[in-house]
C-alpha cells in the first residue's frame, strides 16, 4: 500500500505490585493454558514490568482546542482469561482534540530468549483495547502507575505481510510535561522535541505470526525479513535489536 503517515501517544506505566494470577481449573484438555499463556502469566507475575499503552491521532490533533462535549456514560469493561472487551458510548463531538474520545490500546512485548542465535529477533506480543479517555483507573486497579507519555511520528509502509516503519520519537516540550497524568490537549507539533538531535529516523521492519508455535511459519517470515534486508543493503543496514535493550523489566 501507499506509506501512511502516523501519529501514535505512548504512554508508559510502571508496575507498583504484581499483577493478580489468573488460574484456570485443573481437568480435561479444554483447560490446559496454551505456552503462550502460561508464558504470560509467568512473566507477569514472576517479576514487575513497564506496560505501554498507545493511542493514534491526527496531524491536525496537534496544537488544537480541546472540544467541548457533553458527560459520557462508560460501561463496564469485561475481561476474562485471553480476552477483553470493553464498549463505550462516544458521542459526535466535531472538530478538535478530544481527550475523553481518545482510543487506546494495552500493548505487551516480551523479552527475546537470551541464547537464541539468529539474525532476527523473534519475541511474543499482544495488544488488547481498553476503554476511551482516562485510562489511570484501569491501569491503577490493574497495578500500574503512570510515568511519562511521548509521540511517535513515522511513515508506514506495507509489503506484503511485511511492516516497514519509518519513525522517530518526540519529546513534549520542557513546558508541556506532565508527572501527573496523560495530558488532555497536544501542543503544536513544531514544538515537539526530537528525541534524537541529529534528526535520525529508526527504520523497523516486521512481521507478526498469528500461530507462534508453526516453526515452518517463523522460518518463512524470518527469510523474507532476511531478502528485504539484501534489498535494502545499499540504502540502510538492518540489524536485530539488542536484546538486553528490549527488556522492560523493573530493575
Amino acid at each position: 500500500m501507499q506509506p501512511n503517515r502516523t501519529f501514535e501517544r505512548r504512554l508508559i506505566f510502571k508496575a507498583y505490585r504484581k499483577p493478580g494470577f489468573v488460574k484456570t481449573r485443573p481437568g480435561g484438555s479444554q483447560d490446559v493454558q496454551s505456552s503462550e499463556v502460561q508464558k504470560v502469566n509467568k512473566m507477569l507475575n514472576g517479576g514487575l514490568y513497564y506496560m505501554q499503552v498507545v493511542g493514534g491521532v491526527r496531524a491536525a490533533d496537534f496544537g488544537s482546542s480541546l472540544v467541548s462535549r457533553p458527560d459520557v456514560d462508560m460501561k463496564e469493561s469485561n475481561i476474562a482469561e485471553g480476552t477483553q472487551e470493553s464498549s463505550s458510548v462516544v458521542p459526535d463531538v466535531g472538530n478538535g482534540y478530544d481527550s475523553a474520545n481518545q482510543a487506546w490500546r494495552l500493548e505487551f512485548k516480551d523479552i527475546p530468549e537470551a541464547g537464541a542465535r539468529s539474525v532476527v529477533t523473534s519475541r511474543l506480543v499482544g495488544n488488547a483495547k481498553i476503554p476511551y479517555g482516562d485510562v489511570l483507573p484501569v491501569m491503577h486497579a490493574w497495578g500500574y502507575n503512570y510515568v511519562s507519555e511521548y509521540v511517535v511520528e513515522g511513515e508506514m509502509f506495507i509489503l506484503d505481510d511485511t511492516v516497514v516503519f519509518l519513525h522517530r520519537l518526540l519529546k513534549f516540550p520542557p513546558d508541556e510535561r506532565s508527572s501527573t497524568g496523560p495530558r488532555e490537549h497536544l501542543p503544536p507539533l513544531d514544538t515537539m522535541v526530537p528525541l534524537d538531535p541529529s534528526g535520525g529516523y529508526v527504520l523497523q521492519v516486521s512481521i507478526t505470526v498469528q500461530e507462534s508455535g508453526n516453526p515452518d511459519l517463523l522460518k518463512a517470515a524470518s527469510q523474507r525479513l532476511l531478502g528485504l534486508k539484501e534489498h535494502l543493503k545499499p540504502v540502510v543496514k538492518l540489524e536485530p535489536a539488542d536484546r538486553l535493550a528490549l527488556d522492560t523489566r523493573v530493575k
